[in-house]
């Protein structure tokens, strides 16, 4: 098997799990137009969350569980103690984000405080490795794969075909019509804030397993990588984003194969960059595309 295949293989693994944490922020900026900088403290609290359950356990269907629980309901506080108020009062969005960037840090030293600064990890056996294809992966590898694919079709059902997702579409359009339409907009951003957390705190369950140990600031420094897809697909536009996770976890772990690993946030800032400057609306939208598309 040529290295290339197996680096590939690798790839639709980190690929998935950034696309399930850039669509969830890209969800979150699509109902209140404010880029999350805290977003990657949701994933460290479903990582410590699934971390604790399945000490309690020994289950990782129920470390799982608890993960996107506790995810959806730091993000659901999130939004109600300091983003949707910060809204209301008539911030402008630099403000809310550099009150975001606070909650990170608030969080980050909460964490340390219970738990240490030091690296844990989970005692997951991901099983022997096995081919697949032209791939070879672990069966919690082809899992990972698998539920990021499940959730991404859900989130697709749940957007596009029912009432709540066309009620988050008006509002990420346009907030205040929405509300004269008799759109309770907050409600509807506190769910989808809801929702959001979900798939960041199963993703940062994921991620600790496929990383292999974590500690307080490690959803902190993926957040960089997060933010890097969620720019390149569109910001607002979860299927977009969808797209731009993938092409962006496929460069980055063929860079890392190739060169080293330890280079991985100087290639999501140089990413990044060239993004900005090439497309800043993102490489998959146009003038035309509504969010959400």
């Amino acid at each position: 098997m040529s290295e290339a295949l197996l680096t590939l293989g690798f790839a639709i693994v980190t690929a998935s799990i950034l696309a399930l944490s850039a669509v969830a922020f890209t969800l979150e900026y699509g109902v209140t137009n404010v880029a999350n900088i805290s977003h990657g403290e949701i994933l460290t609290v479903g990582a410590y969350a699934a971390y604790l359950m399945h000490q309690r356990t020994g289950s990782a269907i129920a470390a799982a569980i608890a993960a996107a629980l506790a995810g959806g309901l730091v993000a659901l506080v999130m939004y109600s103690t300091l983003i949707g108020p910060f809204i209301r009062f008539g911030a402008t969005p630099t403000v809310v984000f550099i009150a975001t960037l606070g909650m990170s840090f608030v969080i980050q030293n909460v964490l340390v405080i219970f738990f240490g600064a030091a690296n844990v990890a989970y005692s997951i056996d991901p099983g022997a490795p096995q081919h697949l294809g032209p791939f070879l992966l672990t069966p919690l590898a082809e899992e990972t794969v698998v539920s990021a694919a499940a959730i991404t079709i859900a989130l697709y059902v749940i957007i596009s075909r029912t009432k709540f997702g066309k009620a988050l579409r008006a509002v990420s359009q346009n907030r205040e019509l929405a509300r004269i339409t008799g759109i309770n907009a907050t409600r509807v951003a506190a769910a989808t804030f809801f929702l959001a957390g979900i798939i960041a705190g199963y993703a940062g369950f994921v991620l600790a397993e496929t990383v292999g140990t974590f500690d307080p600031y490690f959803g902190f420094r993926f957040f960089l990588i997060t933010l890097t897809a969620a720019v390149a697909g569109g910001l607002g536009r979860a299927f977009g984003t969808v797209v731009g996770a993938v092409m962006v976890g496929i460069i980055l772990e063929f860079a890392s194969g190739y060169i080293s690993s330890s280079y991985n946030l100087a290639f999501a800032f140089a990413i990044l960059a060239v993004v900005i400057l090439v497309r800043p609306r993102g490489l998959f939208t146009n003038a035309r595309r509504t969010v959400f598309e």
